[in-house]
């Protein structure tokens, strides 16, 4: 089990997820210590686009630097305290200076850097900020001497990077811990002194929280990670319009919305999600779920609910008798005999 959880600090997804329950108003007695919330950071963005201003991408070009114009970082938050904002990307393992993800890295640290009020659109001035790599504990150290190269790379050629810092996840007996240097401790305004307990465990346990994003398509899965968090998702979607239909009262007439549900199993987040591209992939499976979980009905029973293009899926029941076939089918329906590994294709007109 132990190894297992090693492996999951390396996953992505599991590092974007705790980096958000971390900055998230959480009790003090809950499993979960909120110590990005604690130090005064808030969620400003998740997957925004950010573009490198014209100028820089001259001095690029003409530097031969290998970057890329546009990038998005997986979280933003910002600081209550200080007009300061952290770009925050989680990776499973450093990298060489050689890489694409060499590229992608070159401009979150210009982004970080004195730009950063221009690329947000000069809505705030006077604003400093830090990339900070979320990774497995055993990769701070190679990170940092990678961070550290491509920085003395972008100052030989006149452009400004900005700070930057490495906080590691690793797992104990019963707690992920967050291990992070003292400088970025004092940066960040992080209350305590690494190591930190951040999330607490039972033993032979899954130690993932409720994930705020279940599934990103962005996000390199091995076939059974895929499966698994398409499930999640799809499971999400199902208890959702039980937790609807359940309480109805017949005769019944209601529509079940694509914002409704995708910002239901997002706990929130879904709006405040700005990669577009996901929320698009996210809707496609959304669609086809519902297609499955339709498609498989009664013949006679099917009519009783149609979707209705850009707004989402009407209900319409008016006996009891039928009500309680189609609540019994949803009860059943599982998930998990779906083909999760089937893509979705977008619509003409998506």
């Amino acid at each position: 089990m132990r190894e297992n959880i090693k492996h999951l600090c390396g996953d992505p997804l599991f590092q974007l997820n705790i980096a958000i329950w971390l900055s998230q108003p959480i009790p003090e007695y809950f499993f979960i210590k909120p110590v990005f919330y604690q130090a005064g950071l808030s969620i400003y963005s998740i997957s925004p686009s950010l573009t490198l201003p014209i100028d820089i991408r001259l001095i690029i070009s003409e530097s031969h630097v290998n970057a890329q114009d546009c990038v998005k970082p997986d979280l933003v938050l910002k600081s209550d305290k200080k007009p300061r904002f952290v770009i925050v990307e989680c990776k499973k393992s450093s990298f060489g200076k050689l890489s694409s993800t060499a590229e992608q890295s070159r401009t979150l640290m210009l982004l970080s850097g004195p730009i950063l009020s221009e690329v947000l659109g000069g809505k705030i001035s006077n604003i400093t900020g830090i990339l900070c790599y979320l990774t497995q504990f055993d990769q701070i150290s190679p990170l940092e001497r990678t961070l550290s190269e491509l920085t003395d790379e972008l100052k030989k050629v006149k452009l400004e990077p900005g700070k930057y810092g490495v906080l590691g996840i690793k797992p104990s007996d019963k707690y992920i811990l967050l291990e992070y240097s003292d400088t970025l401790q004092s940066y960040l305004g992080l209350i305590e002194k690494s190591p930190v307990e951040v999330l607490a465990f039972d033993e032979e346990t899954d130690p993932r929280p409720l994930y705020f994003i279940p599934y990103d398509p962005n996000i390199s899965f091995s076939k059974e990670e895929q499966d698994f968090y398409k499930r999640i998702l799809y499971e999400r979607v199902l208890v959702y319009i039980l937790s609807i239909l359940g309480p109805a009262k017949i005769p019944c007439s209601f529509t079940i919305t694509t914002i409704d549900v995708l910002t239901s199993v997002t706990l929130g987040v879904y709006e405040i999600w700005d990669d577009n591209e996901a929320k698009k992939n996210i809707r496609n499976l959304l669609k086809s779920f519902m297609q499955s979980l339709i498609g498989g009905l009664r013949d006679d029973l099917r009519p009783y609910i149609q979707y209705e293009p850009r707004k989402g899926w009407l209900f319409s029941i008016k006996t009891k008798n039928i009500y309680g076939e189609i609540l019994a089918y949803l009860s059943k329906f599982k998930p998990e005999n779906l083909d999760l590994s089937q893509d979705t294709e977008p619509e003409l007109f998506e």
